[in-house]
C-alpha cells in the first residue's frame, strides 16, 4: 500500500538543528540554556552523543507523528527513518523504579534522577530558569496584563500571536497552507477547553494535516511532544504566573510556525 501523503512530507523536515536556530532567530533561548546545563553536567565529552541522542529522537518523532516513544523503541506509527544510536543504547540501557521510559543517554538519566530525588537540586534549577523568564518575556514584548485565567477567555491572546504570524482564525481555530506540487499541509492551532476551567498550562493545542485527506494527523495535545522535537523547550511549559501562560502559548505557537517553514519545497499561504 502506498505510504500515507502525510508521512512523506514528514520526511521532508529539515531536522532539530537548522529548526531550532530558525526558533533562536525570533528570539527564544529557554531551551539552549537548558541544553547547556545538561551538557555542563554530563561533561563536554558527552556533547556529540547527546546531539545526536536529540535529533534522532526529534527525526523519529516527526516521522511517527508523535505516535510513539524513541526511548522505549515502541512507536504505534513506524517512522521511515530508525535510529541505529537509540537501538544500540536501548540494548544497553539499565531501568531502575520508578523509571520505566528513563533517556537512553546514562548521564541524561543521571540528572532526571537527581531532579527527582535532590530537592535542593530541582529547586535551585526552577529558580535558575524562572530568573531567565522575565527578561525573555521583555525581549519578546510581553507585557503584564489582567485576566480571568480561565480557558475560555484565552482566545483573544491566542489571537493575537496567530494572526501576527499569518495564521486564519475560524472559530477558536487558527489554520495555515503550506502548500507543494502534490498536497497542501494544513497547521491547525486550537485551544484545550476540557477538564479544568482554570489554566494550569498553555491552553494551545496542534494538529497538522494534509488538506485533501485530515484524517490522519500530527496531534500535540501534550506540549511536551514539542521537547522530543527541541530538547529543553518544555521549560516554556511550566508556569508561575499569568504572564508566563503568555510567554508559554506564544513561544509554542512561534515554534509551530517555525516548523510549518521547516518542510522542504514547501510554499506558505
Amino acid at each position: 500500500m502506498e505510504e500515507h501523503r502525510l508521512l512523506r512530507r514528514m520526511e521532508t523536515w529539515s531536522g532539530r538543528r537548522p529548526t531550532q536556530l530558525a526558533f533562536e532567530a525570533r528570539g527564544y533561548s529557554l531551551h539552549r540554556a537548558w541544553q547547556q546545563r545538561v551538557i555542563a553536567s554530563c561533561g563536554e565529552d558527552q556533547t556529540d552523543i547527546l546531539n545526536r541522542y536529540w535529533d534522532d529522537v526529534a527525526l523519529e518523532t516527526m516521522q511517527s507523528l508523535g505516535r510513539g516513544d524513541p526511548d522505549t523503541r515502541k512507536f504505534v506509527v513506524q517512522p521511515r527513518y530508525r535510529s541505529r544510536l537509540l537501538d544500540e543504547l536501548f540494548l544497553k540501557r539499565v531501568v531502575e523504579e520508578p523509571f520505566r521510559a528513563p533517556p537512553l543517554v546514562p548521564c541524561l538519566f543521571e540528572r532526571y534522577k537527581k531532579i527527582y530525588f535532590d530537592a535542593a537540586f530541582r529547586e535551585g534549577e526552577t529558580a535558575f530558569f524562572r530568573s531567565l523568564r522575565e527578561p525573555e518575556r521583555e525581549r519578546l514584548g510581553i507585557k503584564p496584563v489582567t485576566w480571568s485565567g480561565k480557558k475560555r477567555d484565552f482566545a483573544p491572546f491566542a489571537d493575537e500571536f496567530c494572526r501576527a504570524l499569518g495564521f486564519t482564525r475560524r472559530r477558536n481555530r487558527w489554520l495555515k497552507t503550506v502548500a507543494d506540487s502534490d498536497d497542501a499541509l494544513t497547521f491547525e492551532v486550537g485551544l484545550d477547553t476540557g477538564g479544568n476551567h482554570f489554566c494550569i498550562g498553555p491552553p494551545v493545542i496542534f494538529k497538522i494535516y494534509c488538506e485533501n485527506d485530515p484524517k490522519l494527523a500530527f496531534e500535540i495535545t501534550n506540549l511536551e511532544t514539542f521537547d522530543r522535537l527541541i530538547p529543553g523547550v518544555v521549560e516554556y511549559k511550566r508556569t508561575f504566573d499569568s504572564d508566563d501562560l503568555l510567554l508559554g502559548a506564544k513561544t509554542f505557537i512561534e515554534l509551530f510556525d517555525v516548523i510549518a517553514g521547516s518542510l522542504r519545497n514547501c510554499e506558505t499561504r
